[in-house]
C-alpha cells in the first residue's frame, strides 16, 4: 500500500517539475494559431525571406520566416536591470539568421536615455550576445532616443552611426557569435555637419554613401553638403524627410508626413529628382475595406522594401508595386501542439491530485476523516479565494487610484499651460526651418525649467506642443528627440474637443513608440484665439510594470498571512479536541477577551469542581476588569488613547517617563480671535464658563474627525490628526460649520485655525511622582504661528503647502494659493493656501470671483514684476475690500515698487 502512495507522489513531483521548466508553453488559448501584429516600430528582412519587427510599442522582438511562421517572440523587459526600462529601437539581420537588435536603456520613469546596447540573437532566438554596451553619463542623457543609430549587418560586420553634437561616427563591430565580449567598435568613417545643422538621422548604403537629415527638414549627401537633396526650393515649407534608408544603388528613401507618401531620391541622376513612391492614399485605393495610419518606417534590401504601417507591413516588389500586405503571422504546428501538451499536463497534475487524496481516504484513512482535516479541507479554499479575491480587489484599487491621481496632476499642469507658452512666439513658427530660432529656444527654455526636476527624480513626465494651422494639427515641440517639428498629427475626438470648445481634455493611448496617459489643453495667441495645443503625460508602461510587481509582492504578503492563517485555525481545532474541550474553549475564550463566558460541567466528579472554581475566577475577573475600564475612561481624560496608541502602549500602566516616539501627522491649532478684549470683559468664573463651554461644543468635532486634543491654549486647542492630513482639513470646516450654530446662541465670536502637516515629536515629560503627555516640533510652533497670521491675512482656514499636499481630494473644496510668506525675519519660508469653504457665504462668493485674478497676481509678485502685481492687486481689492491678503500684497508691491528688494530677497511675502 504504502509504494502506491510513494508512486502518486512521485509522479506529482514530476509532473509540476516538468510544468516549471516547460513554462514558457503556457498559454490561455492553447488552440490559437494566428496572432496580429500590434504597433509596428521598426521593421527588416534577412536574405531567407524572414521579416523582423519591432512592435507593441517597442516592447517585443518578433522573428517570421518566409512561411510565414513565428520563429521566436522575445520581450524586452527579460533583460531589465532595477530601476530601468528597455524599449527596442532599431534592429538588423546577417545572412545566417542571426538579428543584431538595438536597445535603449530608460531611466525608471521612462524618459530619459541613460544607456544602449547593441545584442545579438541566434537564429532560432536561444542564445544572445550583448556586443557592445554603452552607459551615458547625465550630462549626456537624452530622451526617448539614444546616440546609436541604422543598424546594418554587411560581411561579417555590423555596422551602425554614433551621433555627436555636430558630427557622427561610422562605427563597425565584428559579429562574434560565441561568447559575450563586449568590443571597442572600430571607426569607418566620421561625417561633419555644417554649424547650427542640428543633426538629425543618418542612414548608410552599405556601397559608401551616407545620407542624414536635420532638424530643420532637409536631407543631405554627406559627399555634398553645401546644397540639400530635398526639399530643392529655398521656399519655407512644412515637408520634411524621416525614417531615411538608403539602398545598394545609392538611393535614399524617406517618410513624407506632410503628404503620407514614401518618397525616393536618386542621386545617380542630374538635379536629384524626387519620386513618390507609395501613398496612402494608393493604399486606401488599393485595399478599400481598410483603414490606413500614417507609415512609421521603411526597409530597403536587394529584393525590395517593406513599409511599417502601424499594425500592418507592406511589401514592395524593386518597381514599386505592392506585393504583399502582412497583418499576423501564424504558430507552428509544434508551437501549438507544445501548447496543448501543456494543458494536457496540466489536467494530469489535477488527477494525479484527485488519485492521490482518494487513495489517502480510502487507504490510509479507512474512509474515516477527523474533524480536523474536514475543517482545513472547508477553510483552506475559502481562505485562498478569499486572499485572491482580496489581493485583487486592493491591486485593482491600487491601480485605479494611481490612475486617477495621474491624471489629475496632468490635468492641473496642462490648465496652467497658458503661463508655460508664449502663444505669439507659437504662432510665429511657421516651418521646420525655424528650428531653434529665437522663439523656438524661448518656448522650449521655458518648458526644460519647469520638466528639468521631473527628469532628474525618474517621474517619466512628457510634454508635447502642437500648432493648429490651416485646419491641420501640427506636432511642434516633443521630449522625444527623434520627433520633427511640423510632422501632421490626425484630428481627433480629443484634440476637437480642445480645439474647437477649448476644453481640458484626459485620456490614455497607446502606438508605436509607446504606452501613455495625457492631457491636453488649448493654447492661445495674443488674440486670446486657439491657435495650438499643450499636451503633457506620462509612460505608462513602466507605471503597468511596477503596478505588476506591486501585485506580485501583495500576493506574496497574502499568502503568507493565508498561511499562518490555516497554521493558526490548525492549532486551534487540535486544542478545542482536547478530551476536556468544553473548559479549554471557555479558558481561550477569556484569554481573548470574552469575560462573560460560563462552563457547565455536569459530570459529579473533580472536573466538574474545576468548571464551577473556573466560573468563580471568571466572575472575579469581570469585576477586576469593569473596575480598571473604569479607571482607564478616567485616565483617558488626561492622556488620550491615541497618544497611548502612538507611543505603542494599550493603557496607561505600561508608561515610563521619557518614552517618545516620532510620527509625521497633521497639526491643527484653532484659538478664539481677540479673546483679550473679551475676557477683560467678563469675570474670573465667567472666563472659566466661556472656556469651558467653547471647549466642550468644539472638542468633539476633532475627535469625530479622527484627532485628539495635545493641548488646550485657553480658549483654543492644539490638535494632532495621527492618520491623514486630510482628516484635519475635514475638521477645520467643521469647526467653521459648528461656530455658525454656536454664534446662534452665544455671543458671536470669530476662530483661527491652522492647518500644517510634519514630524512631530510625542512623549511623557516631567518627573517620576508627576508626568504630562507633550509633543515637540518646530513644525507645532509654526502652526501656531501660522494661526495668528491668519487673522492678519482675513483668512478663516489656513493651510500649509505640507498639508495641502498630503491631503486627498482636496478640489471637492474651494481653495485658493496665498504664496509664499516669511513670517520673520530669516525665518522659515512656506507656502500658504487659503481653505474658504467653510467662509461666511459673501465673502466666499467674493473670494471665488477674484481666485484666478489673485493667483495670477501672486505669481506676478514672485517673478519681481511688483508694478504688474500692484495693478493686479488694486483689481482684486476692488471687487472684494475684505480680501486683506490682497492688501498685505498691495502694500508690499508698492513698497518693493517704489524703494526695490533687497538681494537675499526669496519671492516671499515678508510679515512681521
Amino acid at each position: 500500500m504504502k509504494w502506491k502512495l510513494v508512486v502518486l507522489l512521485a509522479a506529482m513531483v514530476l509532473s509540476a517539475a516538468l510544468l516549471i521548466k516547460f513554462r514558457d508553453a503556457w498559454s490561455l488559448l492553447p488552440l490559437k494559431t494566428e496572432n496580429a501584429y500590434t504597433d509596428i516600430f521598426h521593421v527588416t528582412t534577412d536574405s531567407d525571406g524572414s521579416m523582423y519587427t519591432i512592435s507593441n510599442s517597442k516592447s517585443t522582438l518578433e522573428k517570421v520566416n518566409k512561411y510565414g511562421l513565428l520563429v521566436y517572440s522575445v520581450p524586452a523587459g527579460e533583460y531589465a536591470r532595477p530601476n530601468t526600462l528597455r524599449l527596442f529601437n532599431s534592429i538588423a539581420a546577417d545572412a545566417e539568421g542571426n538579428a543584431y537588435v538595438l536597445v535603449t536603456v530608460l531611466d525608471s520613469g521612462g524618459l530619459a536615455v541613460i544607456g544602449e546596447q547593441i545584442m545579438k540573437i541566434s537564429p532560432d532566438g536561444s542564445e544572445t550576445v550583448v556586443m557592445y554596451d554603452a552607459v551615458y553619463a547625465p550630462a549626456e542623457h537624452l530622451l526617448r532616443v539614444g546616440k546609436i543609430q541604422d543598424l546594418s549587418a554587411k560581411e561579417g560586420y555590423v555596422y551602425f552611426f554614433r551621433v555627436e553634437r555636430e558630427s557622427a561616427l561610422l562605427l563597425r563591430l565584428p559579429a562574434q557569435s560565441d561568447a559575450d565580449a563586449k568590443g571597442t567598435p572600430e571607426t569607418v568613417a566620421t561625417i561633419h555637419v555644417p554649424p547650427d545643422a542640428y543633426l538629425n538621422e543618418l542612414a548608410w548604403s552599405g556601397a559608401g554613401a551616407i545620407f542624414y537629415t536635420t532638424k530643420r527638414g532637409a536631407l543631405y549627401s554627406a559627399a555634398n553638403a553645401a546644397a540639400p537633396l530635398y526639399p530643392q526650393t529655398e521656399e519655407p515649407l512644412l515637408n520634411f524627410p524621416a525614417g531615411i534608408a538608403a539602398d545598394g544603388q545609392s538611393r535614399v528613401y524617406f517618410i513624407d508626413y506632410y503628404e503620407s507618401a514614401i518618397k525616393r531620391v536618386d542621386v545617380r541622376q542630374p538635379g536629384h529628382p524626387v519620386e513618390t513612391w507609395i501613398t496612402k492614399d494608393m493604399l486606401a485605393k488599393r485595399f478599400p475595406s481598410q483603414a490606413w495610419s500614417d507609415f512609421t518606417q521603411v526597409s530597403v534590401s536587394d529584393e525590395g522594401m517593406i513599409a511599417a504601417v502601424s499594425g500592418r507591413l507592406i511589401q514592395l516588389n524593386p518597381d514599386g508595386s505592392i506585393a504583399a500586405v502582412k497583418e499576423g503571422y501564424r504558430y507552428s504546428r509544434t508551437v501549438v501542439c507544445a501548447r496543448v501538451a501543456y494543458w494536457a499536463g496540466i489536467i494530469m497534475l489535477g488527477m494525479l491530485a484527485v488519485a492521490t487524496v482518494r487513495f489517502i481516504y480510502v487507504h490510509v484513512l479507512r474512509r474515516k476523516v477527523s474533524l480536523l482535516f474536514k475543517q482545513l479541507a472547508l477553510i483552506i479554499p475559502v481562505v485562498m479565494l478569499c486572499m485572491v479575491g482580496l489581493s485583487y480587489s486592493v491591486y485593482t484599487s491600487f491601480a485605479d487610484k494611481i490612475r486617477d491621481q495621474m491624471l489629475h496632476q496632468l490635468k492641473l499642469m496642462v490648465d496652467n499651460s497658458k503661463l508655460l507658452v508664449d502663444g505669439g512666439r507659437l504662432e510665429r513658427l511657421h516651418s521646420p526651418r525655424d528650428y531653434m530660432n529665437d522663439d523656438y529656444k524661448a518656448i522650449k527654455s521655458r518648458l526644460n525649467g519647469m520638466f528639468s526636476s521631473a527628469y532628474e527624480q525618474g517621474d517619466g513626465l512628457y510634454n508635447t506642443i502642437y500648432r493648429y494651422m490651416d485646419g491641420r494639427l501640427y506636432i511642434m515641440m516633443d521630449d522625444d528627440d527623434s520627433v520633427m517639428m511640423f510632422r501632421p498629427f490626425p484630428l481627433n475626438e480629443s484634440n476637437l474637443l480642445v480645439l474647437e470648445k477649448g476644453q481640458t481634455v484626459t485620456g490614455e493611448w497607446r502606438d508605436a513608440k509607446g504606452h501613455w496617459l495625457f492631457a491636453l489643453g488649448p493654447l492661445y495667441n495674443d488674440r486670446g484665439e486657439i491657435i495650438g495645443i499643450y499636451e503633457t503625460g506620462k509612460d505608462m508602461i513602466r507605471v503597468n510594470e511596477s503596478n505588476l510587481s506591486i501585485m506580485g509582492d501583495i500576493l506574496g504578503i497574502i499568502a503568507i498571512c493565508a498561511a499562518i492563517l490555516v497554521m493558526v485555525i490548525t492549532g486551534m481545532t487540535a486544542y478545542l479536541l482536547h478530551s476536556i474541550r468544553k473548559l479549554r474553549r471557555s479558558v481561550n475564550l477569556i484569554a481573548g477577551g470574552e469575560w462573560d463566558v460560563r462552563v457547565q460541567i455536569h459530570t459529579r466528579d473533580e472536573v466538574e469542581e474545576l468548571g464551577e472554581r473556573f466560573n468563580m475566577m471568571a466572575s472575579s475577573i469581570r469585576q477586576y476588569i469593569q473596575e480598571v475600564t473604569r479607571l482607564n475612561v478616567s485616565y483617558a481624560r488626561f492622556v488620550p488613547q491615541q497618544m497611548l496608541k502612538l507611543l505603542g502602549k494599550s493603557h496607561m500602566t505600561q508608561i515610563r517617563l521619557g518614552e517618545q516616539a516620532n510620527r509625521v501627522m497633521a497639526v491643527l491649532v484653532c484659538e478664539v480671535r481677540h479673546f483679550p478684549e473679551l475676557s477683560g470683559r467678563l469675570t474670573t468664573e465667567g472666563n472659566f464658563h466661556f472656556i469651558n463651554g467653547f471647549l466642550k461644543t468644539f472638542g468633539p468635532v476633532i475627535r469625530d474627525c479622527g484627532g485628539f486634543t495635545s493641548r488646550y491654549l485657553g480658549p483654543g486647542m492644539l490638535t494632532l490628526f495621527p492618520n491623514d492630513a486630510m482628516d484635519a482639513i475635514k475638521a477645520a470646516v467643521l469647526l467653521r460649520s459648528t461656530l455658525e450654530s454656536y454664534n446662534a446662541e452665544h455671543d458671536p465670536i470669530d476662530i483661527g485655525i491652522a492647518v500644517h502637516c510634519g514630524e512631530i515629536m510625542i512623549g511623557m515629560i516631567g518627573e517620576e511622582q508627576r508626568m504630562e503627555g507633550s509633543v515637540v516640533s518646530n513644525d507645532v510652533q509654526l502652526t501656531m504661528e501660522l494661526e495668528r497670521l491668519s487673522d492678519k491675512l482675513g483668512v478663516h482656514i489656513l493651510l500649509t503647502e505640507a498639508a495641502f499636499r498630503s491631503a486627498q481630494e482636496m478640489t471637492r473644496w474651494r481653495h485658493r494659493k496665498l504664496g509664499a510668506f516669511q513670517l520673520k525675519d530669516g525665518g522659515q519660508t512656506v507656502e500658504l493656501y487659503d481653505l474658504y469653504e467653510a467662509d461666511p457665504e459673501t465673502i466666499r462668493r467674493l473670494k471665488e470671483e477674484t481666485r484666478q485674478q489673485f493667483e495670477e497676481a501672486v505669481e506676478l509678485f514672485r517673478n519681481g514684476r511688483f508694478h504688474d502685481a500692484r495693478q493686479a492687486f488694486v483689481t482684486v481689492v476692488k471687487k472684494n475690500r475684505y480680501d486683506l491678503a490682497a492688501k498685505q500684497y498691495f502694500f508690499a508691491c508698492d513698497r518693493y515698487f517704489q524703494e526695490g528688494v533687497s538681494a537675499d530677497w526669496n519671492y516671499a511675502l515678508h510679515i512681521s
